[in-house]
C-alpha cells in the first residue's frame, strides 16, 4: 500500500470485532507504521448506549461491563480531534499525537493496546484501558489508572499487564527524552498531503456490515 491509501485498524475482544477506524497511511516501515486520522472520519465501534439498564453507569463501568459480558451495540462515530499514530512493531504502545481544528499541537497520548499485527485490510490491536498523556511541554501522567485496576480485580485483564505497562512506559519516555520517533520535533508540525481523500471504511466494517456479524 502507498501513502495516502486507506488502511484499517480494528480492535478485536474475545474474538468479537471491538471497533474499526479508517486510517491514512503515511509511513510504512518493516518496524513501523505511521498513519493518519483526520477529524471527521467515520468510524465503527463497540458501545453499551442503548443497553438495558447501563445509560445511568458511568462511561468506564459500561465499557467494562460490555468486555465482561461482550454483550453491545455497534455504533458509528465520527472521529475528533485530529491524530498521527505511531505504531512499532512488537509494542504494547502506540503514541499518538494530536490537534485542535486550529492546529494547536495537543501533545502525545500513549494508548497501551496488544502488539499491533498486519491484517489484510490493515492493523489488529486491543485497547487495554491504561494510557499516559504527554503534554505539549513534557509533563506526563497516567490516565485511566483507576479503570485498569478495577478492571484486573473483576478479572477482565491481566494483573501481570501493568509491569509490561510500566517497563513500556519507561520506554517511551526514553524517546521522549531523546526526541526519537513520534517525538521529533517535526512531527508537530507535519501537515497531511491535501490531495488525501478522508478514509471510509469499507461496507464489511459499517454498522450492519458482516465483520460484525451482520448480513
Amino acid at each position: 500500500m502507498k501513502p495516502g491509501g486507506t488502511l484499517v485498524v480494528q480492535e478485536y475482544w474475545r474474538g468479537h470485532l471491538w471497533s474499526a477506524v479508517p486510517h491514512v497511511l503515511v509511513v510504512a516501515e518493516a518496524d513501523q507504521y505511521v498513519t493518519y486520522l483526520p477529524a471527521g472520519a467515520a468510524a465503527t465501534y463497540a458501545s453499551s448506549v442503548g443497553i438495558p439498564g447501563r445509560d445511568h453507569l458511568s462511561r468506564a463501568e459500561r465499557k467494562l461491563l460490555a468486555m465482561e459480558s461482550c454483550v453491545y451495540r455497534v455504533v458509528e462515530r465520527q472521529v475528533a480531534p485530529e491524530t498521527l499514530h505511531f505504531f512499532t512493531r512488537g509494542s504494547w504502545a502506540r503514541v499518538n499525537l494530536g490537534w485542535t481544528t486550529e492546529r494547536t499541537f495537543l501533545g502525545w497520548y500513549v494508548n497501551f493496546e496488544l502488539p499491533a499485527t498486519p491484517s489484510g485490510t490493515g492493523l489488529r490491536t486491543m485497547d487495554l484501558v491504561l494510557d499516559i498523556l504527554i503534554g505539549p511541554d513534557g509533563e506526563w501522567a497516567w490516565k485511566d489508572r483507576a479503570d485498569f485496576d478495577e478492571a484486573v480485580r473483576r478479572g477482565v485483564l491481566d494483573p501481570k499487564l501493568l509491569a509490561t505497562f510500566e517497563a513500556e512506559s519507561d520506554r517511551v519516555r526514553a524517546r521522549a527524552a531523546s526526541r526519537l520517533g513520534p517525538f521529533d520535533e517535526r512531527w508537530q508540525t507535519w501537515r497531511p498531503d491535501p490531495g488525501w481523500c478522508m478514509p471510509v471504511l469499507p461496507p464489511e466494517y459499517q454498522v450492519g456490515g458482516r465483520c460484525w456479524g451482520g448480513g
